[in-house]
């Protein structure tokens, strides 16, 4: 079997720590972090992925064309250029891409999964040559909550699944330019993708996923946890992949227990509380929680 059958796709509920285990793994001589990191166009909202979704529960609809010709536009639109450096326009041409994506509407007709297989096999090779790589891993966070929609696609990848405390989570994201700015939004956020991370690994194979805490990775076990992920990707622990992990990635700067510092001591035991409740709803539904700080 080709490598490029094999990717290992990284997500989680976004601010979660998928980026650091992509460039963990990136530094690993057999694999290589596309280009961009995240290439959105597979697992992102609307994309490839929830495409073929649409098309497998309702074939031949209105609905599903409709969703083919979303994921179509998504691609040259959205993800194709999303910051000078950053879209597939690092790697592909934008009328070469819109003649594979018109091949893909064609497709999509009479065979979806074909058409969505065609496409992002076409796309991710040109990805793939464009930065060397033979085995290639991809950053983006809904990679965890469609673990399930991209099996068809890629019936070989792997999911590694990285788990954070909702509150550090939360709290992160307050500071980005993208996501709820508001904590107590952020936190729901946090369940609701916890949730669906859950039921999207439920209804995978379970020897494609792999869910680790962050909080072990960087501080109580993190020559464990690196020595689980390479064996789950069947890859052997590289000395300087571990050496740069050491050198770039420490407890302080994973940040771990920011919620307490970002927020007056009313505005902390709100959060505790909202998070409390959430966790108890999580568990309810059988989801596994992160290791808190």
């Amino acid at each position: 079997m080709s490598n490029a059958e094999r990717p290992i796709l990284v997500g989680g509920t976004g601010r979660s720590g998928s980026t650091i285990v992509g460039h963990l793994l990136d530094h690993h001589p057999d694999l290589t972090l596309t280009r961009p990191m995240e290439v959105r166009f597979i697992t992102g909202n609307d994309g490839i992925a929830d495409a073929l979704a649409v098309a497998m529960r309702k074939p031949g609809s209105a609905k599903a064309e409709a969703a083919a010709r979303l994921a179509a536009t998504r691609i040259m639109e959205r993800w194709f250029k999303r910051a000078p450096d950053v879209g597939l326009h690092t790697s592909v041409e934008r009328e070469e891409l819109r003649g594979w994506c018109e091949r893909y509407l064609e497709q999509s007709e009479t065979d979806p999964l074909g058409a969505a297989q065609t496409i992002t096999r076409t796309i991710m090779t040109s990805i793939a040559r464009s930065i060397g790589a033979d085995r290639w891993v991809d950053t983006t966070p809904a990679n965890a909550r469609k673990a399930d929609r991209v099996e068809p696609i890629y019936p070989d990848s792997t999911v590694i699944v990285v788990n954070r405390d909702g509150r550090d989570v939360a709290a992160s994201f307050v500071h980005q330019t993208f996501g709820p700015d508001d904590v107590f939004e952020a936190l729901a956020q946090w369940e609701q993708r916890m949730g669906r991370i859950h039921a999207a690994t439920q209804r995978s194979r379970p020897d494609r996923i792999l869910s680790i805490d962050l909080v072990d990775l960087v501080r109580t076990a993190r020559s464990e946890t690196i020595e689980q992920i390479c064996s789950f990707v069947g890859v052997t622990v590289d000395r300087d992949m571990c050496a740069w992990f050491d050198a770039n990635v420490t407890h302080e700067s994973s940040h771990a227990g920011r919620w307490r510092r970002d927020f007056d001591a009313d505005t902390c035991a709100q959060i505790d509380e909202a998070y409390l409740a959430a966790c108890e709803r999580l568990v309810s539904a059988g989801v596994q929680l992160p290791s808190g700080e």
